[in-house]
């Protein structure tokens, strides 16, 4: 029997609570928004961190050494997420998405705003990154719990021959995010001088934070909860989600662990790393390599949906497997191209790891990891999942840092990061033959 294609066995059990005819598309909206929301700032202190914050924040060590403490700051956030993944996913499979997806947006907002309030070295001292490690923890706990929950929201709203399709907006909105936070830093390190932008353009983009966190939060008030988690809640009540993940469902745990790693890995290489190494390493101005990271971003959100929708009608292994693949192999060739220095090359290969690699992934895995788990403890196992990738990912940028001035240097980060795709393409394939049966079936084609 293919693999491929397995029998539509038919085992959901009563049909779920309907949603409104709009449901669907309002769901998808509000993980859009909301996920804008979180990424927005999320990419922020990324782009402050491969900017500004290593003279901002870290006086009296070696520029070399600054650097590295404001890229293991940006890792801080994820260490925690982790936690935050356990604590929001808690709360999603007890509670409710929509109560946890609502507290989510309001601690990430106010750790971002105060943030963009913080006092530097210059003014208070050791105090001063020491405030801002704790700001970026409480930024990885929320952004730890908001992944699993926007998935969930717009996947389980969506009508069940669709949900690869619906699921894709989740992530797109943070990769919109990423665009929006991108676009501001363009723009100020475009009009300011270095002086200015040092002294308070780089609170602009965090202080503009407040609009968008209240936009989004006001979108998902009005949001109703999903069907599956009403269902479930009514048939089965799992009283310790946390506990049963780690009992029942630990290899579907590591299969979604082993599908993000490699994906998030090379898209903080990309978006947080390559701005330093741009413009440190190959020479190119910041504004410059700013808007080539926005464009491809920008090409992600476009080709999220398409790839969510392709994934509906011919299935979301292979395509998944696939685009982990290339997705390692591209970002060989983009970094080539840095090297190059020819900003052409440069745009090329970024859009083509962005569309190509990075957009396939992207806009599948919402589905397919809703897919691989009950909705008892969906928001909890899949949180948990994701963010154990984060954490591995998130080390990335470092550890490229760390790499620069060895024999191989980037290379040999690109090809950890290009293992790592290898092992998610490889654990994608497992997952879905282990499945578990109180999962949602995929559509005809698995």
């Amino acid at each position: 029997m293919s693999l491929e294609h397995p029998p539509a066995v038919d085992v959901r059990g009563p049909e779920p609570v309907a949603s409104t005819h709009h449901a669907p598309r309002r769901a998808a909206a509000a993980a859009f928004l909301g996920s804008v929301v979180e990424y927005y700032d999320l990419v922020a202190y990324g782009t402050a961190a491969a900017l500004v914050f290593n003279t901002l924040f870290f006086r009296d060590v070696a520029p070399s050494v600054a650097l590295i403490l404001s890229f293991a700051t940006f890792a801080s956030g994820y260490v925690v997420r982790p936690l935050g993944g356990l604590l929001f996913g808690w709360i999603g499979d007890r509670h409710g998405r929509r109560t946890a997806v609502m507290l989510t947006i309001v601690v990430m907002g106010a750790a971002t705003v105060l943030i963009g309030l913080l006092p530097t070295y210059a003014s208070i001292g050791w105090v001063a990154p020491v405030l801002l490690v704790v700001l970026r923890l409480l930024q990885g706990l929320a952004v730890g719990g908001e992944l699993g929950g926007a998935v969930l929201i717009a996947v389980e709203h969506a009508p069940e021959r669709r949900r690869g399709f619906y699921g894709s907006f989740s992530t797109a909105g943070a990769q919109a995010g990423t665009v929006l936070a991108t676009v501001v830093f363009a723009v100020l390190t475009a009009t300011t001088s270095d002086a200015a932008f040092a002294s308070w353009g780089w609170r602009v983009p965090f202080l503009a934070s407040a609009l968008i966190v209240l936009i989004g939060a006001l979108i998902r008030y009005g949001l109703e909860e999903t069907p599956d988690f009403t269902r479930a809640r009514a048939e089965a009540p799992v009283r310790n989600p946390i506990r049963t993940t780690l009992t029942s469902h630990p290899g579907a745990v590591l299969g979604i662990i082993a599908v993000m790693a490699g994906m998030m890995s090379v898209w903080y290489l990309l978006t947080v790393y390559s701005l330093s190494y741009a413009t440190t390493q190959a020479g190119i101005d910041k504004p410059t390599i700013l808007w080539v990271v926005t464009a491809a971003t920008f090409l992600v959100v476009v080709m999220n949906p398409v790839w969510g929708a392709l994934s509906d009608r011919i299935g979301r292994t292979t395509l998944l497997s696939a685009g982990l693949v290339v997705e390692g192999l591209l970002l060989v060739a983009y970094f080539l191209a840095l090297r190059s220095g020819s900003v052409g090359l440069i745009f090329v290969a970024l859009l083509a790891v962005a569309g190509l690699g990075h957009a396939c992934v992207n806009g599948i895995f919402p589905a397919f990891v809703a897919e691989a788990l009950p909705p008892s403890v969906r928001y909890t196992a899949g949180s948990l999942g994701m963010q154990v990738a984060a954490l591995i990912a998130g080390f990335a940028p470092l550890v490229a840092v760390a790499l620069e001035g060895s024999t191989f240097g980037v290379w040999t980060t690109c090809t950890l990061a290009l293992l790592l795709c290898l092992a998610g393409a490889v654990a994608a394939r497992l997952l879905v033959r282990s499945r578990s049966s109180a999962a949602v079936v995929e559509p005809a084609v698995v």
